[in-house]
């Protein structure tokens, strides 16, 4: 964690954006022009051109103005007439997992627990007996017949195997026999599935599914492989920052990165909450670090998560009815987790989704905040699925963000979706409300916690959302995506839109999104640009 800010990133942590379009070019690296860059700002002004110079936009404004500025030899880019808009950037990621994941057996696109099997078997004839089998990515929503993976079903597909499954919201995984003997795992460890005889049957959720993470844990060369394969697809998505929910030893790997001038996105890191007493002996505070790598606030378990039926919820599961899911920690010791950390200036990023969860983050929250107030504490809620309008308007007072995930109601709204089979009808139509959260003025971040990592997506998801709960315009999508995402991690002044003394962190879109006529799922990115660098482009266009 010991990160040293560059004097640039210094630098520009202080510049201030300047407003309008005036500013002259003094020796600019690139001109972009005939384009059409919607700035996201406060007036969302439309402009046809900007110039880039030290990674900074230093002139926006019409063609004939910036490029009559531009001085000789600098690069010129035509940008064909297309829709341009700041880089995106997705506030909930796992990103060196997602890179390192695309490495493992992928199960996320398989339409029967039979093909997910299979795709299993295929793997582990590829290996030699002994070594692991691993999966990601399964999700029961999407099969024809939408069982969980078991425990047995992966002894048969994984004979000779140690063999593990993924469930695609991390919160839980299946092992079979031969995992379970090597990972210890019995009746008395805590979150493991057994039978009536008492035995495992190969369903781990919480705090077990980091028992198998850490058992099948990546090597170095296979998590630098990971990042690098992330960041390729960061490029391909038109993302330009993340903010990271990791393990600590990932902030090594990125600086490893930032270091060789490989890390091609903008991370803001948050620290997992149990390593909170380094955080608070060595007195960190979220900023820390360059323009390329910051630290973040501490991230915090309140409960699980609505597919593996760990969400907190107040009225028991429909198709489980038993079960009303569980917090992750003792309430008194979150508390304190919540308190210590607010006393000690750190931004809180808390993952609540059932409406208890929601609750207790909610009580936690005000009452570190009357302890130990803060003005500009920019605390989140991660995920926020099933808020109440008592909860948004509490969380208006006392100032929290909603870090949400419209890509989850593309993938599990609707009428057969997951979110009906857990929730039922009632419940279903107001979670992930998206509307309400801006109806009632709470600030708005889009992420996609990698399920899947897309932020058009998302987009699409927000605005083709099936419930008038969660409806929302083009342009509100957009800037919760970028603007409203920058606010989450202090960096409104340096990015998330397109204006003079920001960075030059944009992307060209294939058609207009913000158009009437236009189709929004046929929308996609053209060129990613990170600091005024093409670091993406699809169309190959070259200077004019």
């Amino acid at each position: 964690m010991n990160l040293c800010a560059s004097v640039k990133g210094n630098i520009l942590a202080m510049r201030s954006p300047v407003s309008g379009s005036s500013m002259k070019v003094r020796c600019a690296d690139a001109v972009f022009f005939n384009g059409k860059i919607v700035t996201l700002g406060p007036k969302t002004k439309t402009v046809s051109a900007l110039a880039v110079e030290d990674g900074l936009i230093v002139s926006i404004g019409d063609d004939r103005e910036v490029k009559g500025q531009a001085p000789r030899g600098c690069g010129r880019y035509d940008l064909g007439g297309r829709v341009v808009a700041p880089g995106f950037v997705d506030s909930h990621t796992h990103f060196v997992q997602m890179g390192v994941d695309a490495m493992n057996v992928d199960l996320t696109r398989t339409r029967s627990k039979e093909e997910a099997l299979a795709l299993m078997g295929v793997a582990a004839k590829k290996v030699p007996p002994g070594e692991w089998v691993i999966g990601t990515g399964w999700k029961e929503s999407g099969w024809t017949n939408p069982h969980f993976v078991t425990g047995k079903d992966l002894d048969i597909s994984c004979p000779d195997n140690p063999a593990v499954a993924h469930r695609v919201c991390g919160h839980m995984s299946t092992v079979n026999s031969q995992a379970v003997s090597l990972l210890g795992i019995d009746s008395r460890t805590p979150d493991v599935e057994t039978d009536s005889s008492g035995r495992p049957t190969g369903i781990l959720r919480e705090s077990a599914v980091s028992i198998a993470r850490a058992a099948t844990a990546p090597d170095e060369a296979k998590r630098r492989k990971g990042l690098q394969n992330a960041i390729r697809k960061a490029h391909s998505l038109g993302v330009t920052s993340i903010h990271d929910n990791g393990q600590s030893a990932d902030i090594a790997l990125y600086r490893e990165a930032e270091r060789a001038h490989k890390l091609g996105v903008r991370v803001w890191f948050n620290i997992p909450s149990e390593d909170i007493d380094s955080v608070l002996a060595l007195h960190l505070t979220p900023g820390l670090g360059s323009e390329m790598l910051k630290l973040g606030g501490l991230k915090v378990f309140c409960d699980g998560a609505l597919g593996a039926r760990t969400a907190a919820v107040s009225d028991p599961y429909a198709d489980d009815p038993g079960n009303k899911g569980a917090l992750v920690h003792d309430q008194s010791d979150f508390e304190a987790i919540v308190e210590r950390a607010n006393a000690a200036g750190i931004q809180l990023a808390i993952h609540a989704i059932g409406d208890v969860g929601i609750d207790v983050t909610i009580a936690a929250l005000k009452s570190a905040l009357d302890k130990s107030p803060r003005n500009n504490h920019r605390h989140r809620i991660e995920h926020l699925e099933l808020p109440s309008r008592a909860h948004l308007k509490t969380m208006r007072r006392l100032g929290l963000i909603a870090s949400m995930q419209p890509n989850f109601i593309g993938e599990w709204g609707g009428t057969d979706g997951m979110y009906l089979a857990r929730l039922g009808k009632a419940r279903t139509s107001r979670n992930n409300p998206f509307r309400e959260v801006l109806d009632e003025r709470v600030k708005l971040v889009f992420g996609s916690d990698c399920m899947p990592f897309s932020p058009a997506y998302g987009i699409l998801s927000a605005v083709r959302a099936p419930h008038p709960a969660q409806r929302i315009s083009v342009k509100d999508a957009f800037s919760s995506y970028t603007r409203d995402a920058a606010y989450a991690s202090f960096e409104e002044d340096l990015k998330g839109t397109l204006e003079m003394g920001k960075l030059a962190d944009f992307v060209v879109l294939s058609a207009d999104p913000f158009g009437k006529a236009t189709d929004l799922g046929s929308v996609s990115v053209v060129e990613t640009v990170l600091g005024g660098e093409v670091v993406f482009d699809r169309s190959k266009r070259r200077e004019a």
